[in-house]
């Protein structure tokens, strides 16, 4: 569309503004976990700013961004809460990172990893783009019905992975809190059916969002990207294998016997030994 390329410029200003601040707030702080706040409210801002651009069907377009908003709060208030205000220690991952850069490790903070997560954010945006500019690509029409079965399909979906996600984050957050559970493994709740089952929901809500507005034309079929992309990283790059590294780290043998009964991602009945 004619607007594609200064919606996306605005998007890309945007969230390079975006996670400069959140890099300097980190460096303020000395504790470069800040981003993990930061994720979901600069997806969210990018969402918003396509949406603005965008000239197609304001229901299609809302029914992106209001979940994505919703998302990005929930997320970024739960970290907020549970670790920068209490001055959490930094998350290990971040701590192993000033390890690795040395004497560069702000630069190399900057670049490898706001920056970073700053261009994911920017691949994830597909859906947003292509719910904005529902009823304008060629050869699409107006929503009709199979379009609101598949806004109404998407948004089920994207109920069940928030309540997922917000129920396993609970009860990870209540585990850990009791000291008697100091070097134990989560195993209650959902954690006894998929040792991940935050990273499980997260990515339910991102098939929800993707699928949304997929009917919109025969470009859309790119919005299935997001969920896609999403679960590669969540399953093999930034999610399940960081997490796995320092539980074993901090809870050895443990750890090794509920990756034995446990899956890692997809939720599922314990497995005998």
């Amino acid at each position: 569309m004619d607007n594609l390329f200064f919606s996306y410029l605005a998007a890309v200003i945007f969230t390079f503004l975006f996670m400069s601040l959140m890099w300097f707030w980190g460096k303020s702080r000395d504790n470069y976990a800040v981003i993990d706040v930061g994720w979901g409210l600069v997806i969210a801002g990018i969402a918003s700013i396509l949406v603005y651009f965008g000239r197609g069907n304001v229901f299609a377009k809302f029914s992106v961004l209001i979940p994505v908003w919703i998302w990005a709060l929930r997320l970024s208030g739960f970290l907020f809460w549970t670790r920068i205000r209490t001055n959490h220690p930094e998350d290990k991952r971040y701590a192993g990172f000033r390890k690795d850069y040395g004497t560069k490790v702000h630069q190399k903070m900057f670049t490898n990893v706001f920056l970073l997560q700053g261009f994911l954010a920017l691949l994830l945006s597909f859906p947003f783009y292509f719910a904005a500019q529902w009823n304008l690509f060629p050869n699409s029409g107006v929503m009709g019905p199979n379009g609101y079965l598949m806004v109404l399909l998407g948004w089920v979906l994207f109920v069940v992975g928030v309540v997922g996600e917000t129920i396993s984050d609970r009860d990870l957050h209540r585990f850990v809190a009791e000291p008697a559970n100091k070097g134990k493994v989560c195993n209650v709740g959902l954690w006894k059916y998929s040792r991940h089952p935050n990273y499980f929901f997260e990515w339910i809500i991102w098939v929800g969002i993707g699928i949304i507005p997929v009917l919109s034309s025969p470009e859309a079929i790119f919005s299935l990207f997001t969920p896609l992309f999403m679960f590669v990283l969540l399953r093999f790059v930034s999610g399940v294998p960081f997490a796995e590294k320092y539980s074993l780290l901090s809870k050895g043998d443990a750890f090794r016997e509920y990756q034995q009964t446990t899956n890692a991602f997809f939720p599922w009945f314990s497995k005998q030994k």
